[in-house]
């Protein structure tokens, strides 16, 4: 299940309604016109990536293109060569010329993932970049301009960088002009079911299944935990059930342990839910409408949708059901 969540509708590859997300639409719908570079801050799994994409599908730089780096994975001996491209001969292995990926970002968007993790000596080369965005490719003395815009992020806490050194004090006033900071999951509790139906419908669908719904309990779960590793690992946390289950309805017995291990959910539930396993097709299929109603709060042709039926086809159950 996957709301319309932007003031105008869809709003790309996020999934969620809070508050706290509509503040983060806002945002990125006023600054996505600018040029002004953009510091995303936030846990790692918190959707860093995707903020930093939707701002450059939502800019006037949207046919350009997107260059993402993660600067944690930079090999030392390659960074200033990666960003900056290099000559034929610049260096051992240097075989043939290379692009750098300011040039591959030209009249785009290049995004520094992880940029609390640069040395410090390539920060004074970005630093040296900015003041008027020219550069040399390593081993040649030739100058091009480059006409990108900067998004950067980090999950690490740059002004404690700062205060140990780690990070160029003169560089964060560079680029970090204006900032998003991306919620931990934790913190927008509203949004866990959103994004859960959404991978589950998508992983089903992917692996040809016809698993619809999570139950009443597996919900509360879900609801309860406190994901450290935030969108990410529920995102992965889905995958991994749908792989390995067959049932339309997903009991809470089904999640995995490490759910339910530091929850205060009742063992008796469980026993309850492993009965409703063995339940005729009927009556599965009845809590599977039922907890899509539920769940759409009595919005009919909602709960339609999250079944992959029609809405008549819900009357039409109910109304046999009433008739019981």
């Amino acid at each position: 299940m996957n709301r319309n969540n932007n003031l105008n509708g869809d709003f790309g590859r996020f999934i969620g309604t809070s508050k706290v997300m509509q503040d983060i639409y806002n945002t990125i719908s006023k600054l996505a016109p600018t040029d002004t570079p953009v510091f995303i801050e936030g846990e790692s799994g918190t959707g860093k990536e995707i903020c930093a994409q939707m701002i450059h599908t939502y800019s006037d730089r949207h046919d350009q293109p997107f260059i993402a780096l993660n600067c944690a994975a930079f090999p030392k001996n390659l960074a200033e060569s990666t960003l900056f491209g290099h000559v034929k001969g610049a260096f051992t292995d240097a075989h043939q010329a290379r692009e750098g990926a300011i040039a591959k970002a030209q009249n785009g968007t290049l995004f520094l993932d992880e940029i609390g993790d640069m040395s410090l000596e390539l920060q004074a080369k970005i630093l040296r970049f900015c003041q008027d965005y020219s550069y040399s490719k390593l081993g040649s003395d030739t100058i091009h301009k480059a006409n990108i815009r900067f998004i950067c992020a980090s999950n690490k806490n740059i002004n404690r960088q700062i205060e140990q050194k780690l990070f160029r004090e003169d560089l964060y006033y560079r680029l970090y002009n204006t900032p998003i900071v991306m919620p931990p999951l934790r913190r927008r509790q509203e949004d866990i079911l959103d994004i859960a139906y959404y991978y589950l419908k998508y992983y089903a669908d992917e692996q040809n299944k016809s698993i619809k719904n999570f139950s009443e309990n597996a919900e509360t779960i879900l609801l309860n935990h406190n994901w450290p590793g935030n969108v990410r690992e529920l995102q992965n946390t889905i995958r991994q059930i749908v792989s390995l289950e067959q049932t339309p309805l997903i009991l809470a017995s089904m999640l995995p342990k490490i759910l339910t291990k530091n929850t205060a959910y009742n063992k008796k539930n469980l026993i309850t839910e492993k009965d409703q396993i063995s339940l005729p097709l009927w009556k599965i299929e009845r809590n599977a409408i039922q907890a899509a109603i539920n769940l759409t709060c009595g919005n009919i042709p909602k709960a339609a949708a999250m079944l992959d039926v029609a809405p008549s086809t819900i009357y039409r159950k109910i109304k046999l059901w009433k008739n019981e």
